[in-house]
C-alpha cells in the first residue's frame, strides 16, 4: 500500500469510527474512469490523486448533506468533472493573475485546480499550476466566495495525514454529522 492510500485508510477509519452514519465510501475507480477524468478536465492527474481514487472513488452522497470533514464529502469522478467544468465555465473568466511571488497564480478559479472535497460551492482542490512560492499539488481551501489563505497542505498525502493527525490530537469537534477541524481552513 502506498503512502497516500495508507493515510487515506487512516482518515477513513477515523471517519467511520467517529461518524458511523457518514455517506459510505465507494470502491476504487477503474483505469478507464481515471483516464476519463484526465480527458474531461484536460489535466494530468497527480499520482497521489490517482492513488486516492484507485482506493476510493469518493462517497455515495447523492443528497450532498454534511460530508465527514468540515461538512465536505469526498467527490466521485463524475462530481470532480462536473465541479471543475462548472467553476471553469461560470467563474473562470473572473480570474486575475496574482502578483508573484505568491503560492497561487490566480484569483477566483483556475482550470489547473482540481477539486476533491466539496460542500455547497466550497471545495478543497489540488493546485496543478502553483505560483512561485507554491508547491505542485498543494491543497488549497476555496470558499464559495473566494478569499484565499495559504495552502492547507503541500500535497494530498500531507493533507490526509494532517486531517487524521488533527482529529487524533483532539483538534476537532463532531457537529451535525461532520468532523469540524478549524485548522484545515
Amino acid at each position: 500500500m502506498n503512502e497516500t492510500a495508507r493515510e487515506f485508510a487512516r482518515l477513513r477509519s477515523i471517519i467511520e469510527r467517529e461518524l458511523p452514519n457518514a455517506a459510505p465510501f465507494l470502491s476504487g475507480a477503474s483505469e478507464q474512469e481515471l483516464d476519463r477524468l484526465t480527458t474531461e478536465t484536460g489535466l494530468v492527474l497527480p499520482a497521489e490523486l490517482r492513488d486516492l481514487l484507485s482506493v476510493s472513488a469518493g462517497q455515495d452522497d447523492p443528497d450532498q448533506l454534511n460530508g465527514p470533514l468540515n461538512f465536505h464529502h469526498f467527490l466521485t469522478v463524475d462530481e470532480i468533472v462536473e465541479m471543475h467544468r462548472m467553476l471553469t465555465e461560470v467563474v473562470g473568466d473572473l480570474a486575475e493573475p496574482v502578483e508573484q511571488p505568491a503560492c497561487l497564480q490566480w484569483t477566483v478559479w483556475s482550470e489547473s485546480w482540481l477539486p476533491f472535497l466539496a460542500f455547497q460551492g466550497d471545495c478543497y482542490f489540488l493546485d496543478l499550476a502553483p505560483g512561485e512560492r507554491g508547491t505542485l499539488g498543494q491543497v488549497v481551501f476555496r470558499p464559495n466566495v473566494p478569499d484565499f489563505d495559504d495552502p492547507v497542505a503541500p500535497s494530498l498525502t500531507a493533507f490526509l495525514a494532517r486531517a487524521a493527525d488533527l482529529v487524533e490530537a483532539g483538534h476537532v469537534k463532531a457537529e451535525d454529522g461532520t468532523l469540524v477541524v478549524p485548522d484545515l481552513y
